[in-house]
């Protein structure tokens, strides 16, 4: 399986497949985006706060 783009409807998508091994792999996926991009929230909040500051 190759990488997808993980969005909570791909992860849902794949508990509905009741395909173990598709289901291991997002998992596996999801896993290793999270790793990744742990300050993802904490970035958007941010950048949502900019926007809105030039807003006014």
């Amino acid at each position: 399986m190759g990488a997808i783009m993980l969005y909570a409807a791909g992860i849902r998508e794949a508990i509905a497949s009741n395909d173990l091994e598709k289901m291991i792999a997002v998992a596996t996926q999801a896993k290793q985006t999270v790793k990744e991009q742990q300050d993802l929230s904490a970035a958007l909040l941010e950048l949502l706060d900019a926007i809105e500051a030039l807003k006014k």
